[in-house]
Formats: structure tokens, sequence, C-alpha cells
């Protein structure tokens, strides 16, 4: 039987791994518990709650992240909780918020940070005394049910002491990814945290700016098996920051030898290091640029200048052509006004137009408790949400502040998703259409997009009847290019897999 349950809840278009949950399995299992992890959509939400019903385990943990995701979670752990089995909340959004989260009557616990050790010494006391207070990185409730947020436990101080579970995951195949020609890499993670102290992440209130790696034995050992096991031919790095020792980390990707990509700063990219990457077959780059404009930049701690983002771009589109460059920016920066905005703005359609190879894609910012950029959003009048069910109405493509309102978030995001992501082109019967675009996106005219309304609100009725879905899969690939989504197929789950 099992003795624990893992959930991450993910969203449609989800399609990394759910590592966190994996390396918190392999602790539990090196403790001698059986483990069951599950990776779904909220689709699944019933069969977990039955899973959980015929076990009966000793808890059930939830990996959480700040938005939609929330809501599943929030359901499941409510049936779990009535069940009175222990429900234990982790992940980035309850490591950010445990009191907020313990104030919610069916989480019983909250584990603050990296869950490997936690978990472990937490079934302990689960089986044998329930002294909440000796398991550092626990939040819990006391006897009058308030929340209790024991003292941080140190960072582990050796990443090899745990790995990720492949093998509790169904199926490994819809995680490969298509990068460049190669239609088998896999999304990995070598390394833990991030040393800079960008304003508005996580990361400052999570992993404190430090950065650690696995040792280069673990890595290699990691993806020779998963070259022999599962096929893989390339390695998509998905750390929160790849290049946190530049030298061993190139002496590392050399090693390995196998096409890559990751996340890279623009400092990075100077002719050597972009003609490097080429060599190294390097298919695409993750760039956090953030912003055009200098000010905005400095107000976030960026550590930046706002012309090295072109400067990079250039080098890639001079010396590495083929190497994808995906930018992400953020709008509704406190700092960010009409005018700071549009230097982001022409920034992101010159970028497009010097590397045909550049996506920019965009966020809407979003306040986290504790980050640096907090006590400025309070002060500008935001007010944080008091319930779960709030903060799951959270979302990168929202208006998530009152200085960005809900229309002209869903027009930013909808327009630069159009012309800078998916670097859509349509058929000539499209040019007025496709100018409107441009010309809303240069001149800010966010306000009243009628035409995304529309093009939504055609999409839900062809999804309806059975004769528009035909005309629309004959007949959209003529009419609209776009550079396609680069996962291949939904994932394998618990539902389909039995």
């Amino acid at each position: 039987m099992t003795d624990v349950f893992l959930i991450n809840f993910r969203n449609e278009r989800d399609m990394y791994p759910p590592f966190g949950i994996l390396y918190v399995a392999d602790a539990l299992m090196q403790a001698g518990l059986a483990v069951e992890v599950w990776h779904e959509t909220a689709a699944a939400l019933d069969a977990f709650v039955a899973a959980v019903r015929r076990a009966r385990p000793l808890w059930v943990g939830f990996s959480t992240i700040t938005g939609p995701q929330l809501l599943p979670t929030i359901e499941a752990t409510r049936r779990v909780h009535e069940m009175g089995t222990p429900t234990v909340w982790g992940g980035v959004h309850a490591t950010i918020m445990p009191t907020d989260v313990l104030k919610e009557p069916y989480v019983d616990f909250v584990i603050v940070n990296e869950g490997e050790v936690t978990a472990q010494e937490f079934t302990y006391q689960l089986r044998q005394g329930q002294d909440w207070g000796r398991v550092f990185g626990l939040a819990w409730k006391d006897a009058q049910g308030r929340p209790v947020v024991n003292p941080e436990r140190p960072f582990i101080a050796d990443l090899d002491d745990f790995s990720p579970r492949w093998e509790l995951l169904p199926d490994l195949e819809p995680y490969l990814l298509q990068s460049g020609p190669y239609d088998r890499a896999l999304p990995v993670y070598i390394s833990r945290g991030c040393p800079f102290r960008c304003g508005f992440c996580y990361n400052e209130v999570v992993m404190k700016r430090t950065w650690r790696q696995h040792s280069e034995g673990f890595i290699l050992g990691q993806i020779d098996w998963l070259k022999e096991t599962h096929r893989i031919n390339a390695v998509d790095y998905a750390d929160d920051y790849l290049f946190g020792r530049p030298r061993p980390m190139k002496r590392l990707v050399e090693r390995v030898d196998m096409p890559w990509s990751g996340q890279v700063r623009v400092q990075l990219l100077t002719p050597e290091f972009v003609q490097w990457m080429n060599r190294t077959g390097c298919q695409w780059v993750n760039i956090g640029a953030e912003s055009g404009s200098q000010k905005v930049l400095d107000s976030i701690s960026k550590d930046q200048k706002a012309e090295m983002i072109e400067w990079g771009v250039r080098n890639l589109a001079e010396y590495a052509p083929h190497i994808e460059a995906n930018l992400s920016f953020i709008f509704g920066l406190p700092e960010e006004n009409r005018q700071e905005r549009q230097v982001t703005i022409e920034l992101i359609d010159r970028l497009c137009r010097i590397n045909p190879n550049a996506r920019c894609s965009i966020a809407i910012y979003m306040p986290y408790p504790g980050t640096p950029l907090w006590p400025d959003a309070l002060a500008r009048g935001y007010r944080p949400p008091d319930t779960q069910e709030g903060w799951a109405r959270f979302d990168l493509n929202r208006g998530n502040t009152p200085w960005v309102s809900e229309a002209e978030a869903f027009a930013m995001s909808d327009i630069s998703d159009i012309l800078y992501v998916g670097r859509s082109r349509g058929h000539w019967v499209l040019t007025p259409y496709y100018a409107l675009l441009r010309w809303r996106w240069l001149n800010q005219r966010f306000g009243f997009y009628w035409e995304g309304r529309l093009k939504r609100a055609a999409a839900r009725l062809v999804d309806r009847i059975r004769p528009l879905r035909y005309l629309r899969d004959r007949l959209g690939p003529k009419l609209v290019q776009y550079n396609a989504n680069t996962h291949k197929r939904k994932i394998e789950t618990h539902l389909s897999a039995g």
C-alpha cells in the first residue's frame, strides 16, 4: 500500500516534469516509505481523491504554485482533509506565505522551502511523537489552531544526496521536447537557486540568493542513464540560472556532449561565448530581459544595462543564427510608466526584426510577499488576497495590480503572443489584421481590444461545432503560420495509464 501521496496539479500546457515532488519522493523512499506521484490537471481530481481514500496513506503532499493550479489543489486538499488524512502543502507558493496558508482549515502542515529532509523528519514525528516543534522547516498549528512556523532548515549541503525518481512517472515520453532538429530533448535540473537579486523574483525569498549544483559525476550519470533508458538526444537545462559558475558549466556541457538549451544572462552573450554555444550544440536560450528601460531595470535591481539586451541578441544573430533566443519581459512593474513601457515595446519590435529567431514574451507583474518590491506594491495601492482562492485568480497574463487593468493585460499578452512569440504570419487576406495588431502594439492602444474578444468568441464557437472544427483544421495552416508548440503530445496520466 502507498504510505504517502504527492501531487502537483498542472495546467494543460505544463509539460515539465514535477521535479520538486520527484526529489521529495526519493527522500521518502530512502526512509523506507512507499510513495505515489501524481502530475495531473484538474480533470483527475476525483480519481486522485478516490485513490487516496482507498489507500488511506500516512499523509498527502501538495506541491503549490501561485495561480489557477491552486483551485484543484484547494478542492483536493479539502476532500482529503475531510477523510482525516493529514494534508501538507509545499512548493514556492506555500513557502512564501506559510502563515496565510495555515489559516485555511483544510491545510494541516506546510513544508517550507526544500522538502527532502523535512518530509523525512515530519513522517517520523507523525509515526512516533508528533513533536512538531522539533522539525526545522515545518509550519503547523498549535492546539488553538494558531499557525506556528519553526526555524528554517539549512539548505541541503550536498544535492547529490537525493535524485529525481523518474520511474514514478507513468510515462516519460510526453515530457520530451522538440529542440531544434532534435525530437527527444528532456528537461533536467542540475542546480538550485540564483545568485542575483531581482526585486520581483521569488528566489530572493526562497533560495536567499544562494546557488548550488549537483556534482559533475552525478549529472553525467543522470544524463547517461536517461540516454540509455529513454533515448534522449538533447538536454534542456531547466535551472533558474544555469551558469552560476561559467567555467565549470562550460566544461560540463562539453563533457555531456549533447545538443542543449538553458537560461543565460545577456552579459554572457559576448561573441566568444556565443561562438562557444554554437560549437557545443546550443539550440535555444532563455533570457530574462525584463525591460528596455534602464530606470525600470535599476528599480528591480536587475544589475543589467539595457543596451546589453540588443547587443546580446545581435551577437546571437551574427555568430549563431540558428539559436532561438527566448526573451521574457515584465509589464506593470511599479516604476514603469507609459514612457518607460514604450521603450520596452519598441525594443521588442526591434529585437524581432534584428534576429528572425528571437521570440519575446511578456508577463504581467505579480507581487510576491517577502520580495524586495512587495512594500512598494503595497504603498501603491495593491491589496493581496485574504484567501487561497483569491491567490488562485492570479495569472501572469492578467491584471494583478490596480495599475494594470484586466482588459489591458489581456490585449498586451495576446498581441505579444501573436506577433512576437508565435511570430505569426498570415495569408495576404489577413494583412489588415496584422497591421492593426502592430499599430496597437507600437501605440499602446490596448483598450477596447475588440478583435481579440471576437477571436476568442469565434474559437469557442468553432470548438463546439464539428464542421467548423474541420474547416479550421484544414484551412488554418494555409491561412496562418506560427511557431509550433514544441511539446509532442498530452501527458500520460494515471487516468489514461489505467
